[in-house]
């Protein structure tokens, strides 16, 4: 999903997306700020993205490039503790 993801991906995506992969997201403390972090992944502690205003708002292409990142870097991480998914 978000390997061909561009401006298009909305918010809620991404929040049921990463949570379906075991990560937790939670509001930071500024409107649209999401912190994300994941109780099973040794080494990893958290990365965040930010939504836009309004209703399931589009998310910035960077944000969406950062999060990508951060599930190649934990991809045996996150295959393991998924059961080889």
């Amino acid at each position: 999903m978000l390997e061909t993801a561009g401006a298009s991906l909305r918010c809620d995506d991404m929040r049921r997306h990463l949570e379906s992969l075991g990560f937790e997201v939670r509001d930071g403390k500024k409107q649209g700020h999401n912190i994300v972090t994941h109780p099973h992944l040794e080494g990893f502690y958290s990365t965040s993205y930010t939504c836009g205003h309004g209703k399931n708002p589009e998310i910035k292409p960077p944000y969406v490039r950062k999060v990508r990142a951060t599930l190649r870097n934990h991809y045996q991480s996150l295959s393991d503790y998924l059961g080889g998914e």
